[in-house]
């Protein structure tokens, strides 16, 4: 019998390893997980089948990193999962795409916040600059003075829960901000003053003055193409961006895709995280 419990022990691992994995959840874990993964390539598709040959994502991920999925939405036919990487000093973020292909759920692409590295470099000379190099940058960026600039950064290169961390504290000023544009009617239904509306909104003294304080760096409706949201965009580069959302109608939220919003994660009471690519 004890050869058995042995034996047992020994094979059971090996046999859950190998059982077929039917959920996006459990595909993500697997293909985030720090072992091999001999099957692996029976649950990709499309890019991401040619970019992953012999090891899996998690085996190129530092092994001291720990990760955590979490399954943000799924329907009969695709599904998104999250991921965050930590340690002890820090956080990040990436996305799976997942379709299913004849009853099979597969993994069909990998995406993330690109040039955040970019951002973590300005923050490191911001933040060791001493007095009075930032008195000297005060005066050279009256608009977007040291502060300011250190918040966003701090955002822009953020984990998603530090940036949902920053919107519970300040939800108060976010909403004043929606009532105050609402109230002002700065973006009018017709989408050929939205620019003129946009600009308007961002120069009033009140509005802009909340947005310093919230480290946003403008308020718009064209960087998700959603049209109805208004998008606080927080930075980025190119098309690379991060921001919050507020649509309270969902079924006019727009929806995630690995070519365009790469995420949209709930907060409450109409509001988003979004991401851009």
């Amino acid at each position: 019998m004890k050869y058995f419990l042995f034996l047992l022990g020994w094979c059971l691992p090996q046999l859950l390893l190998a059982v077929p994995l039917k959920k996006p959840l459990q595909i993500a874990e697997r293909f985030v997980s720090k072992e091999q993964w001999p099957e692996m390539r029976n649950y990709l598709s499309g890019e991401i089948l040619q970019q992953a040959k012999q090891q899996s994502l998690g085996q190129q991920i530092p092994a001291h990193l720990q990760r955590r999925c979490a399954l943000l939405r799924q329907d009969s036919a695709a599904a998104v999962v999250t991921v965050e990487l930590r340690d002890t000093t820090s956080r990040n973020d990436f996305y799976l795409y997942f379709a299913k292909e004849e009853s099979t759920w597969k993994l069909r692409a990998v995406r993330g916040l690109a040039m955040v590295g970019l951002g973590q470099q300005m923050l490191k000379v911001l933040t060791t600059m001493p007095p009075t190099e930032i008195a000297q940058y005060n005066q050279r960026h009256p608009e977007a003075n040291h502060a300011f600039t250190v918040g966003n950064l701090k955002l822009w290169s953020g984990a998603d829960a530090d940036i949902i961390e920053h919107f519970n504290q300040h939800a108060a000023d976010f909403n004043k901000v929606v009532g105050l544009v609402q109230a002002r009617q700065y973006f009018p239904p017709k989408a050929d003053v939205l620019a003129l509306g946009e600009q308007a909104a961002n120069a009033d003294s009140t509005i802009s003055a909340l947005l310093q304080s919230l480290y946003i760096s403008r308020i718009t409706r064209r960087d998700t193409g959603c049209g109805t949201c208004l998008e606080f965009l927080i930075g980025g580069l190119v098309d690379n961006t991060v921001g919050l959302m507020y649509q309270p109608d969902a079924n006019a939220v727009p929806a995630m895709h690995p070519d365009r919003i790469i995420v949209i994660k709930p907060i409450g009471n109409g509001w988003y995280l979004y991401k851009t690519t």
